[in-house]
């Protein structure tokens, strides 16, 4: 038994008739590429390597009988394949080891996914293993469940009798035959195949069922395995055209494209297009199918400029496909129409999230009067079961759901016709900011790190609600970006922060408490990029709103700023007068963040003031303060003045300690910019051992990582590190100099903490 396809064994005999591989193509109106691609699938499976050999086993097959269409082509009935099955090596394993140990096995998918193709080319690979055939029936064109019978009668030839239902002669007729039974699209008549299906399955032992669906049957003894879609590039890989081309996206967009304009090519210019088109309809099969068939009228660029209207774009479906894989829209107009009331409510609703979502937020954001919290849970199992909604969680985690992008944009359509769009979207709004506000706290105490992950799971969602409250609520956007400053900076997107700051300040002018708290954090955004300018106008107006208010505490903070604002610009004696009003006032207050933040700022001050004792003294105090309250960045950064201090005043050994110690909270707490600071002290003390090469590789790769989060290295230590960095320029020279700050540039993070780990033990 060769496990030939029926496409492969009308190639082999072709080849025997001596066609070359143009004329095979032409006869069965198929590529070349294609027919080249089954002529390899024979000679894998003959194992032989020669055409002549391909038409020696045909001769031999003929002479006994082996491949008479009396003997093959009776015993099935699936449809010819007019194209190549591309990738999906693995699901081929896996359906066929299902099927050597279980009776019924149901693929399911969202719509478009290539259930049916993988169904058919399974059951084409393994059609030798059942005596009685292997045989398919499409159950799209039934409408009336009471006519699944007939329909699978009609594909095995099966005849009705006086006076017994179908479904019974069935049965009859199956009963003690051996074949593989394919049953397609069950999903729209879902209730009487699962009947049909359990009654053949309990009484007809000898028959293996392979079912396509968008949801399971859910009938005793089903395995369901939901077939997922094609592998996508990965969007922070370099483009390798042979990687690429391994791709299953890619090399199935590819082989349609061939189809459409045989000239077709993908080459470094067009390589990345190819990749983000792929990666924009989520290997979808279809939508990539629909999008190759363009490929003879647009470019991959103009593809992707037009995915914005992917619904219009993606419609160059083949006339002999079914009526709903012609286009993206009928494919998933299909799945929908098959919803309950309730269920197209919460998946239209669902679509206003960005990326995942919570159970949580779900309830929340999509009940209301017609649609009650208590049946969310409900409505949203069946949705994912029907592979609308994605569900994935790690063990102990919280599940979260998702949407396809392609899913999601339907889905937006059909909420933006609706006329919910606006209130869902306030409500989202509302959601986020609350669950923002509500991190606040939490994002600097001992619970930071499960915070930071909480924020960063839900990052499309705030960038949602940022833009949707730009215009529409204004002093929601601005509470929103003043809770997020913390996650902006631990997350390397201060930059953004930025700008969604300078928009949210641009659109709330009220000179309140909200406006004065969110001009702090602007402004230390702005210190964070090392703009200076921006700095000041937000912390001086802060500072002016709280005096306008009278408030003592705020008064204190916005002493606190422009105590740094005023050291930033090389006025020593006038940001330690701001300091120490600003220090009176928390102490007063209880304030303990911002006691423990002004401590540190004038240890720095003492420190690049040449009093090391002084210095030391308010920083350990200010450690103390910040360990009470379990904050991992003003521990890491107190830590980090005590190593340069340290490093200043000569006690190298101090100086490592603090310093890994700095590093190892920072790594430990996924902070790149933190990671950024404690290297550079790494290169002054460096410097200060007279180790110049390790002091400017951790220099340069300081400034990469500070750079690659959109900060700058602290401009607050600046006198004392280039105190100690000149130093060792003076000893390389400026060419060296350069060199090896290069070469600390293109240090990974991780390569970088080790040097300078290494380097602080090394002798």
């Amino acid at each position: 038994m060769t496990g030939l396809t029926l496409r492969e064994l009308q190639v082999a005999r072709l080849v025997r008739e001596g066609l070359t591989d143009r004329e095979i193509a032409e006869k069965l109106f198929i590529t070349r590429r294609t027919a080249e691609w089954h002529l390899k699938q024979i000679f894998n499976k003959l194992g032989v390597n020669s055409r002549s050999q391909v038409a020696a086993w045909v001769a031999h097959e003929q002479a006994v009988g082996s491949t008479a269409e009396s003997s093959d082509e009776h015993r099935q009935n699936l449809p010819i394949q007019l194209t190549t099955f591309v990738g999906r090596g693995q699901e081929l394993v896996e359906v066929q080891r299902l099927l050597a140990t279980n009776r019924l096995v149901t693929l399911t998918a969202v719509g478009g996914a290539g259930k049916t193709r993988l169904a058919l080319e399974v059951a084409a690979r393994v059609q030798n293993s059942y005596p009685d055939g292997t045989w398919f029936v499409d159950l799209t064109p039934v409408k009336d469940g009471h006519l699944i019978s007939r329909a699978l009668g009609l594909a095995i030839g099966v005849h009705e009798r006086p006076r017994q239902a179908m479904a019974e002669t069935l049965v009859q007729h199956l009963s003690g035959r051996h074949l593989l039974l394919v049953i397609d699209n069950c999903e729209h008549v879902i209730e009487d195949c699962a009947g049909l299906v359990a009654n053949i399955h309990r009484s007809c032992p000898g028959i293996t069922m392979l079912a396509t669906s968008r949801e399971p049957l859910r009938v005793s003894g089903e395995t369901v395995l939901r077939v997922p879609l094609l592998s996508i590039p990965d969007a922070a890989a370099s483009i390798d055209l042979q990687e690429l081309s391994g791709c299953e996206a890619v090399a199935l967009f590819l082989d349609r494209a061939l189809l459409a304009a045989p000239n077709f090519e993908m080459s470094i210019d067009n390589a990345p297009a190819v990749a983000e088109l792929c990666r924009r309809l989520d290997g979808i099969p279809l939508a990539i199918e629909l999008a190759a068939a363009r490929a003879g009228l647009m470019s991959p660029d103009q593809m992707l400029e037009r995915l914005h209207n992917r619904f219009g774009l993606l419609t160059a479906g083949s006339r002999n496909s079914p009526t709903r894989h012609r286009t993206l829209q009928s494919a998933l107009d299909w799945s929908h129409d098959l919803l309950s009331d309730k269920e197209r409510t919460l998946f239209r609703r669902l679509s206003v999230f960005g990326g995942g979502f919570s159970l949580e937020a779900i309830e929340a954001v999509c009940s209301g009067d017609d649609l009650e919290s208590g049946a969310i849970t409900g409505l949203l199992g069946s949705l994912v079961d029907k592979s609308l909604v994605i569900a994935s969680g790690e063990v102990s985690a919280p599940i979260r759901f998702r949407m396809l992008e392609t899913v999601q944009q339907y889905g937006h359509e059909r909420l933006a016709d609706s006329n919910e769009l606006e209130p869902l979207r306030r409500r989202h709004c509302e959601f986020f900011v609350a669950l923002a506000e509500e991190a606040v706290p939490n994002l600097m105490g001992r619970e930071q790190k499960a915070w930071h992950q909480r924020l960063a799971q839900d990052v499309g969602n705030l960038r949602s609600a940022l833009e949707w409250s730009d215009p529409h609520e204004p002093e929601a956007n601005l509470r929103l970006s003043t809770a997020l400053t913390d996650f902006w900076h631990i997350h390397g997107l201060v930059q953004e922060g930025d700008d969604w700051f300078r928009k949210a300040l641009a659109g709330y002018a009220i000179r309140n408490e909200l406006r004065a708290r969110a001009l702090e954090q602007a402004g230390l955004v702005s210190y964070w990029r090392d703009d200076i300018e921006p700095a000041s106008a937000r912390w001086h107006e802060c500072l002016d709103i709280y005096r306008e208010l009278g408030g003592r505490d705020g008064i204190g903070r916005g002493l606190r700023w422009v105590g740094g604002l005023t050291e930033w610009q090389g006025d020593l004696e006038g940001g330690h007068k701001c300091y120490d009003d600003g220090l009176a006032i928390a102490r007063e207050a209880g304030d303990s963040r911002s006691i423990a933040h002004i401590l540190r700022s004038l240890g720095r001050m003492a420190m690049i003031t040449g009093d090391h004792e002084q210095a030391r003294t308010y920083i350990e105090e200010s450690l103390s303060f910040s360990e009470r309250l379990g904050d991992q960045r003003p521990i890491c950064w107190a830590l980090g003045y005590l190593g340069l201090n340290a490093t200043d005043y000569g006690d190298f050994a101090a100086a490592r300690a603090y310093l890994e110690g700095a590093l190892t909270v920072a790594r430990a707490f996924d902070f790149t910019a933190g990671v950024a600071t404690p290297l550079m002290y790494f290169a002054a003390l460096a410097a200060a051992q007279s180790r110049a090469i390790r002091a400017l590789r951790l220099a340069g790769a300081s400034r990469a990582l500070a750079e690659s989060v959109g900060g700058r290295p602290m401009r607050l230590t600046k006198p004392v590190v280039e105190r100690w960095l000149d130093k060792s320029r003076q000893e390389l020279g400026p060419k060296r100099s350069a060199a090896c700050e290069e070469e600390g540039r293109a240090m990974t993070r991780e390569r970088a903490i080790e040097y300078a780990l290494a380097s602080s033990t090394t002798p």
